[in-house]
């Protein structure tokens, strides 16, 4: 199974990060790269990546990031900088994209008494929240999963500028969450509850919020239940391609085959 990760800051938490989104997702764990284990090796392949560039991030966060970089890499996974989740190259196709709390790190002004620094910031990471998506469709596979995880001011309503009337883009709310995903061809699953979570601004600085997690996945047909079947058929139980733990039928079907084999 592929895995992107998009906006990952000074990479301390990816790893972290990724087992959550995994176990939550209940998808096989990362398996760090032992190089000294000739037998180890890394099921789920992953891919971290960061807009800014290596100047750019040391400039902000110090010598850490190439330390945090490096233990990446020493894990078996693959880093690349200067990537835009809203316009690069396709590096997938990848069965599971994950953005965590994706700002364009417009927050508005309190000071400004027109508040149409706010309606700017909506704007702003509205525009942001729907390019991911909309990226996705270059990157992931046919029925692969997209992860979007949000935290307060301007994706949630739940916050003290919605006092002011501007309510963000309310994605707490279902039809909201669905309506966002069906413009770039995404059905919108459900929700994760993450909790608690140390989030990062895009300044540096941490705080503690809720983070939601919203699951999508490609709106298209996914491939048919026969082609699963002859596909687990062809792979030890442990070795099945990651798409095939995706599919809506793949419980259904292992049981089946494990009757078969007992």
């Amino acid at each position: 199974m592929r895995v992107i990760l998009y906006g990952c800051g000074d990479f301390s938490y990816v790893i972290e990060y990724l087992q959550e989104a995994l176990k939550a997702l209940q998808l096989p764990a990362f398996a760090p790269f032992d190089p000294h284990d000739s037998t180890s090796h890394v099921p789920v392949d992953v891919m971290a990546t960061e807009l800014r560039t290596l100047d750019q991030l040391r400039r902000q966060y110090g010598t850490r990031v190439e330390a945090n970089i490096a233990a990446l890499v020493q894990s078996g996974v693959n880093v690349e900088l200067g990537v835009n989740a809203v316009g690069h190259p396709s590096y997938g196709p990848f069965d599971l994209v994950i953005f965590r709390n994706p700002h364009t790190g417009n927050y508005g002004n309190s000071q400004d008494p027109s508040m149409s620094s706010y309606v700017e910031s909506i704007g702003a990471n509205n525009g942001l929240f729907q390019g991911v998506l909309a990226q996705t469709n270059h990157t992931r596979v046919p029925f692969g999963l997209v992860l979007i995880t949000v935290v307060g001011w301007p994706y949630l309503g739940k916050n003290p500028k919605s006092q002011l009337g501007f309510k963000g883009l309310q994605l707490e709310n279902p039809q909201y969450a669905k309506e966002y995903g069906e413009v770039a061809g995404l059905e919108f699953l459900k929700y994760l509850n993450f909790g608690p979570q140390w989030v990062a601004r895009n300044t540096g600085n941490t705080f503690v919020a809720d983070e939601v997690g919203l699951l999508y996945r490609d709106a298209t047909h996914w491939r048919d239940i026969r082609e699963l079947e002859h596909t687990m058929r062809a792979y030890d139980p442990d070795r099945v391609p990651g798409w095939c733990k995706l599919h809506p039928n793949y419980e259904q079907m292992r049981q089946k085959l494990a009757k078969e084999r007992s």
